[in-house]
């Protein structure tokens, strides 16, 4: 099977305007809160600067005291045993995977109104091809009934005939029901109209470019990286950390019973050094992040082999729908035939108009079966586009 690349016209897919206005909106919304949600994760090992002022009144010594202190204060770690590091390399794989989830979200409700719009064009060819069913069951209806006045058949041909013509009605009546219901599911999620909309059409593109380009993959792949930058951070929370500390201070202290009113006004700097020496829970949740970590390995794995699982699967369908195309190719040319020669006929007066009008829709209704599965194979191949990030099939 030919393996292309084809990129879907931009108008409806790389700008997503198959998308209604609102939804596009929510999209755009999910996207910068998770840009900011990774900027604050990013920055969170910066510690404010935090200000406190006290003011005490305090009477003990029959003689009234009044402080009041002013302090601005930080205290700031510079160095956590490649724990900061590790957080900001976690909060920019945390940001990457939540935007491949949007992005996988996005496209999965991409391709939902793809796939209700080429079903939708597909139950019109449907309806199509029922119209020509119709038409060929009121002419046997009709011969089966000249047949029956003329002795040449009992009444349960003729029953039958007519209970074919009944049901291919009923059918038609169905697939008008269900058009209606494609086209207003398809209205809850576009603003489009799908009897003017055109269906991009798809292409197969290789297993390599498929695996490369998977958002599922890309996501398992930053989820790895987020459990192992995790598990790094959960194992500086034990080690050294250096910090920074510094404050203003300034009180006023009057008609103190221990010493003169007066007014402080000073400066504080230095560092500190901390590390936890007993903690019961430290090996275990170091050992839990270690075990988040081999199975988000073990699920990327996973998820590698059951993808290119699909697309194996897809190959088969699409050769399966290939065949059905071939077989309708054959039976084209059978009825362009057996078309013509009926028109001969009738004209030397063998055939009546009935035979031509029933060869005539039998060689249309063939006509629309290859325009169906070709819809079809796009349907299929919608599984590979929904996969893949960049939108290109």
């Amino acid at each position: 099977m030919k393996r292309v690349l084809i990129i879907l016209p931009l108008a409806l897919l790389g700008e997503d305007s198959i998308l209604s206005t609102l939804k596009q909106k929510e999209f755009n919304i999910d996207y910068n809160k998770s840009s900011i949600e990774s900027k604050k994760l990013r920055d969170s090992w910066i510690n404010p600067i935090n200000m406190s002022y006290i003011y005490n009144k305090n009477d003990e010594y029959s003689q009234s005291q009044t402080t009041k202190s002013f302090r601005i204060y930080l205290d700031q770690p510079i160095f956590k045993s490649g724990g900061i590091y590790f957080a900001i390399k976690y909060a920019n794989a945390n940001k990457k995977y939540s935007n491949l989830n949007i992005t996988q979200q996005k496209k999965a409700l991409i391709s939902e109104a793809l796939k209700l719009l080429y079903n939708y064009n597909k139950t019109k060819l449907l309806l199509k091809k029922q119209e020509l069913l119709i038409k060929n069951a009121k002419i046997d209806v009709l011969r089966k009934k000249e047949q029956y006045l003329s002795g040449l058949i009992d009444s349960s041909f003729l029953d039958q005939a007519i209970l074919t013509k009944n049901q291919n009605e009923l059918k038609y009546v169905e697939l008008k029901s269900s058009l209606e219901d494609i086209y207003n599911n398809f209205k809850n999620i576009s603003d489009k109209d799908p009897n003017t909309l055109k269906m991009p059409h798809f292409k197969l593109i290789s297993e390599d470019k498929f695996i490369n380009k998977n958002i599922l993959l890309k996501k398992t792949k930053e989820d790895l990286k987020v459990k192992k930058y995790f598990k790094n951070m959960t194992i500086a929370r034990y080690l050294p950390s250096l910090s920074l500390t510094a404050s203003y201070n300034k009180q006023d202290v009057s008609k103190s019973f221990f010493g003169p009113s007066g007014k402080e006004d000073y400066r504080e700097y230095g560092f500190k050094i901390t590390m936890p020496l007993f903690d019961i829970n430290s090996f275990r949740n170091i050992e839990s992040t270690k075990l988040d970590y081999l199975k988000s390995r073990l699920i990327s794995q996973d998820k590698k082999r059951e993808q290119e699982n699909l697309y194996k699967n897809i190959v088969k369908k699409l050769k399966l729908i290939d065949k059905k195309v071939e077989l309708a190719k054959e039976d084209i040319l059978l009825y362009k035939k057996l078309y013509k020669d009926t028109k001969d006929r009738f004209k030397a007066g063998e055939k009546t108009i009935y035979d031509v009008q029933t060869m005539k829709n039998s060689l249309m209704s063939r006509k629309i079966d290859i325009k169906v599965y070709e819809i079809e194979k796009d349907l299929i191949l919608l599984d590979l586009y929904k996969m893949v990030e960049d939108g290109k099939v």
